[in-house]
């Protein structure tokens, strides 16, 4: 049980060592004069709705269409600008490497409700210098409740009592969280309306294909761009297996502030027959809520938000700690349901012709969310990508292409192809030592929590209540990628 038990449920969330140059802290970020600042999303001004994230200035945006007259060859391409995008090209900016990122919609990605983001997140986040903006809008949260859906606490502990600590825990609008990281992203390094049909090696680096038909050459190609990717059948993955299990997340507004019945300050889970629960805090006046449920692979899914909120409420009715009013508190733009899905890839991963194409986030290590690690592997991701690329010299063999020092059909190109194809070999399996254990776990923890068998649940109950310590339970959050 212990071992089932390691993290809270569903919080839609070796080393790695050593920088060549600039260290990946929060002070070595690249700073600019406060007039040259590149502003894409303004986190302050962001409203409460999904929907906050605004539309980046022009002089932070690149037309797609521009890029086909840029000298991309010593330019690391980065498709999709959610979080995984999003913290990959910032900390390939950090790391001194030139970045365009490729978002398929005209506005950067802002749905999907929230994350809760742990110490291992913050980390990363603290590296990519984006952290403290979101700090000051999302409180900590030090509690762990673990309840039944019918009223009954089963165990309530702090994360004080967790060893590896300090442990820290905030749940964090998805939208805060893109503007955050878009403020880290250097100028004309972001083009909007450009979605990929695929991407395919080259003799001296790789290529996008856009959907315009624009075929962009550059150093390397790094696909970020979801659970469906289109970069990662070039880079030879198969789609990920549906896990059998839906989830609906929300949050809800409370604008005289949250009830005590759901103020509980803490994270809590709540366990059902066949189904669980959870919620936690993100503001004073907002909560974070999901529902997950065994869902037929073959069980059609409505596309519409008051669909999705009758299917959520259908799941709590009757239950216990408020979830019902939650449910019913929830703005449809703040809806979103999925289907949970992972992929168990074991190392070494597949990789075409030794390509210089690789994933970062849900394209490389898609995992269900019942650790909570998804978004915060994906945070990771970024740093020890652009860390092993600096391991192989790869920012000046850049550098030098950018400069022009090397003409194309020179060994400068190949040399610098080379160092790139090692770089990410040693990135991809870096993060299958890391990923593929807590892919493995989240998976079995699901199934074992949601079992709809009587006996089964009693025993995890009594488990939980009698012989359950928490001083484990967050040792895959300890986890430390700056170092």
């Amino acid at each position: 049980m212990q071992a089932a038990l390691s993290s809270p449920v569903m919080w839609p969330a070796a080393s790695c060592g050593r920088l060549t140059s600039r260290p990946f802290t929060a002070a070595a970020a690249p700073t600019q004069p406060p007039q040259r600042r590149r502003r894409l999303v303004s986190a302050a001004s962001a409203g409460p709705a999904a929907a906050a994230a605004q539309a980046p200035t022009p002089e932070a945006l690149t037309d797609a269409a521009s890029l086909a007259s840029r000298d991309l060859r010593g330019t690391v391409a980065v498709a999709g600008a959610g979080p995984a995008g999003l913290a990959a090209a910032a900390a390939l900016h950090q790391a001194g490497l030139p970045v365009v990122l490729l978002e398929a919609g005209q506005q950067l990605p802002a749905g999907g409700s929230a994350l809760g983001l742990w110490t291992n997140a913050w980390r990363a986040l603290d590296a990519l210098g984006a952290a403290e903006p979101l700090r000051r809008r999302h409180p900590t949260v030090h509690d762990v409740e673990l309840v039944r859906q019918g009223g009954r606490r089963l165990r309530r502990f702090s994360l004080d009592e967790c060893e590896g600590g300090p442990h820290e825990f905030r749940g964090v609008r998805r939208s805060h969280l893109v503007a955050a990281l878009a403020e880290r992203l250097p100028a004309r390094s972001l083009a909007l309306g450009a979605p990929i049909a695929a991407a395919e090696p080259t003799r001296s680096g790789a290529a996008l294909l856009l959907e315009s038909g624009q075929r962009l050459e550059c150093l390397a190609v790094v696909g970020a761009d979801g659970v469906r990717s289109a970069v990662a059948a070039a880079a030879g993955r198969p789609a990920p297996n549906y896990c059998g299990q839906g989830a609906i997340r929300g949050v809800a507004r409370f604008p005289g502030g949250i009830p005590a019945e759901l103020q509980a300050g803490c994270i809590r889970q709540v366990w059902g027959p066949g189904a669980r629960a959870g919620t936690y805090p993100l503001s004073d006046t907002e909560l974070y809520w999901f529902v997950v449920f065994w869902a037929p692979a073959e069980q059609p899914a409505s596309p519409s938000p008051a669909a999705w909120r009758e299917e959520a409420l259908a799941v709590v009715q009757g239950w216990a700690w408020g979830l019902p009013e939650a449910v019913e508190a929830t703005p449809l733009e703040d809806l979103s349901r999925s289907r949970l899905v992972d992929r168990w890839d074991l190392p070494p991963l597949p990789s075409r012709g030794g390509a210089s194409i690789t994933l970062a986030g849900d394209a490389l290590h898609p995992m269900t969310p019942n650790l909570g690690q998804g978004g915060c592997t994906a945070l990771e991701d970024g740093l020890v990508l652009a860390r092993c690329l600096q391991q192989e010299g790869v920012p000046a063999a850049a550098a030098a292409l950018e400069g022009g020092s090397n003409g194309s059909g020179g060994g400068g190109q190949q040399r610098a192809a080379e160092a790139v194809r090692a770089a990410l070999r040693r990135y991809e399996a870096e993060r299958a030592k890391r990923c593929l254990p807590l892919t493995v776990r989240s998976h079995l923890m699901g199934a074992a929590l949601q079992a709809p068998f009587p006996p089964i649940a009693l025993a995890r109950d009594l488990a939980v209540q009698y012989a359950f310590s928490p001083a484990h339970f967050l040792d895959h959050a300890t986890y430390d990628c700056t170092r």
